[in-house]
């Protein structure tokens, strides 16, 4: 099996990509990145197809014409990606492509009969579309729709994957929301690296509460900031790590010294803001599985996250039926699933947790015992693998009838 990876960016692909060297079936990484940075994750540069033109052009035209020009390029740079990426699949008996830069990769794999595997690791497009709309609308704000055409074009790449990988059960679920046959679908979460992520003795008491990513709508920064505030716990923190938005002085209100903002801190730092934490939270309005919470988790966090995000697949690892409480909140030993955009469940799970020691011990326990859930890259690296050989067979089935 020789598989080929087509990506118009980074996320999670390069992970991938080692351990399917680590493997040996790796065939090619084509991507936009440099080689310098491949090297970062061990992939040899022979295995490497790098494309840089898509990313020299999206900071040429964000400084040309900022957001909004950026926006409107994005069909554009896409396809221009995806139609050289398509050039360089010979000699693959798979291909596994990103959506939304994939549709020419996927018609050179079924003009000779190659299975192609679509990695989704967002909701449906037109689910996430929906629900940014809707936000954004709640806010009083204009959202930049996303490109008609590059809309179109991952739904007909929908169509066109004999399979679509999907992170979590929220995302699995948008797809069957649209009439999506769930045979089609391969469930796969996420890893993260053990060794990078792992617990520390905390060197206070304080109860602190911290937030890994952007300052933006779609991370639902908003109800956090406000349920933080409603519980209003004494001796207590809330740290925001992440980089600001246009929208980010709305989303946090009025000032409040128990906040605060450290801004985009590198992955191999974030390890210490963890370990002088005592919960993360996850808020997302729509999210694939934000790999920030495997790391969280692994660090001996308990989780509070929304449905959406993903983190419901993380919590579910430890076997345990959830606990029904008020409101839609469901009680898991490494942590709490609340709905997306209800501050008065976070503020109800943030107090369970800070005043009562003994479940806030319990819950950290618990979590640290999800490292040996597989949690591990390399086990996302064989789910990977399994459903390649799986999608194979069936194709050699096919063939032999």
């Amino acid at each position: 099996m020789k598989v080929s990876i087509v990506v118009g960016g980074r996320w999670h692909a390069f992970d991938l990509a080692r351990e399917l060297l680590g493997e040996g079936v790796l065939h090619r990484l084509i991507t936009p990145y440099p080689k310098f940075k491949t090297r970062q994750w061990g992939i040899p540069d022979e295995k490497v197809v790098s494309l840089p033109i898509k990313l020299l052009l999206e900071k040429i035209i964000y400084k040309m014409g900022g957001e909004l020009l950026s926006m409107q390029s994005q069909a554009f740079l896409h396809q221009l990606f995806a139609l050289k990426a398509a050039r360089h699949l010979e000699g693959s008996t798979l291909v596994h492509g990103w959506s939304g830069f994939s549709e020419p990769s996927l018609r050179w794999a079924k003009e000779r009969g190659l299975p192609f595997i679509l990695e989704r690791s967002s909701a449906h497009m037109e689910v996430q579309c929906q629900l940014m709309r809707d936000e954004f609308g709640n806010l009083g704000l204009a959202w930049l729709e996303t490109h008609k055409k590059l809309v179109e074009q991952e739904l007909r790449e929908y169509e066109l994957a004999d399979r679509v990988a999907v992170p979590s059960l929220f995302v699995k679920n948008s797809f069957l929301s649209r009439g999506f046959s769930e045979n089609r679908l391969i469930h796969n979460p996420f890893g993260t690296n053990l060794k990078n992520f792992s617990p520390g003795a905390k060197p206070d008491r304080v109860f602190r509460i911290i937030y890994v990513g952007s300052l933006s709508v779609r991370k639902g920064i908003r109800y956090l900031v406000e349920g933080f505030k409603q519980a209003s716990l004494p001796n207590s923190e809330l740290w925001l790590v992440g980089g600001s938005t246009k929208e980010t002085p709305l989303l946090l209100g009025e000032p409040d010294e128990r906040i605060q903002c450290f801004g985009h801190v590198p992955q191999l730092e974030l390890v210490n803001y963890y370990r002088n934490s005592s919960v993360f939270v996850m808020p997302s309005i729509e999210e694939g599985l934000a790999m920030v919470q495997v790391q969280a988790l692994a660090c001996g966090l308990p989780l509070i996250c929304t449905t959406n995000t993903g983190g419901e697949d993380l919590l579910q690892m430890s076997g345990d039926r959830a606990v029904e409480i008020e409101d839609n909140v469901k009680e898991y030993p490494a942590g709490f699933t609340i709905p997306p955009r209800n501050s008065k469940a976070i503020a109800a799970s943030l107090c369970s947790l800070a005043q009562d020691n003994i479940l806030l011990k319990s819950k950290q326990h618990s979590a640290l015992s999800l490292r040996r859930s597989h949690l591990d890259w390399k086990s996302y690296g064989k789910r990977a693998i399994e459903a390649y050989l799986a999608l194979c067979q069936e194709g050699n089935s096919a063939i032999d009838m």
